[in-house]
């Protein structure tokens, strides 16, 4: 009995190490890798006002991250200027899409960003077909999801968007993500 209490004073000092003598910060994470998946969820809202703009609401959240930095960036097609930010130079290029990097900000064990981008038409007598809005979820290594749920269209001087309440994707945790 008393070299089973020696082994498992051993692997508990172990674990106890490898988690940086923080116990709870050890209990936290490995209840966040085994029984919670990652969602990732992107809400987009139009408020129509004068005129052809109109205000583009964008939420982003990663929920149960385990990660310290994710970042987002939303990807608006070129038909479309947006007047009050200017274009992210540090994302990825896609032709025919300006980017524009959201504030992502920690709370807990989510990751959440909110963003109203005033856009207008950038040709005011041309209707514009239905393009997505491309939303990219990164972290330091990697790409971890990418959205093109909702679609931004113009007829008829009226900016419209189209999609879901909410769009989300759920994918099973692991380290490194």
């Amino acid at each position: 009995m008393r070299k089973f209490w020696r082994v498992f004073g051993w692997v508990f000092l172990g674990i106890f190490l490898q988690f940086k003598f923080n116990a709870l910060y050890g209990i936290v994470f490995l209840e966040n890798l085994n029984f919670h998946d990652r969602a990732y969820w992107v809400k987009m809202d139009m408020i129509p006002t004068e005129e052809n703009l109109r205000i583009l609401k964008v939420k982003t959240t990663v929920h149960h991250s385990l990660g310290s930095d994710y970042f987002a960036n939303v990807y608006i097609p070129d038909h479309y200027k947006v007047l009050n930010e200017t274009p992210y130079a540090g994302a990825e290029v896609l032709p025919g899409y300006q980017s524009y990097k959201m504030n992502m900000k920690r709370k807990y064990r989510d990751v959440l960003g909110e963003k109203h981008f005033i856009i207008a038409p950038q040709k005011l007598d041309e209707d514009i077909s239905s393009k997505p809005i491309k939303v990219h979820f990164e972290n330091l290594e990697q790409r971890l999801h990418s959205d093109e749920t909702y679609l931004i269209s113009t007829t008829k001087h009226k900016t419209r968007l189209e999609g879901p309440e909410v769009a989300e994707a759920i994918y099973p945790q692991k380290l490194g993500m």
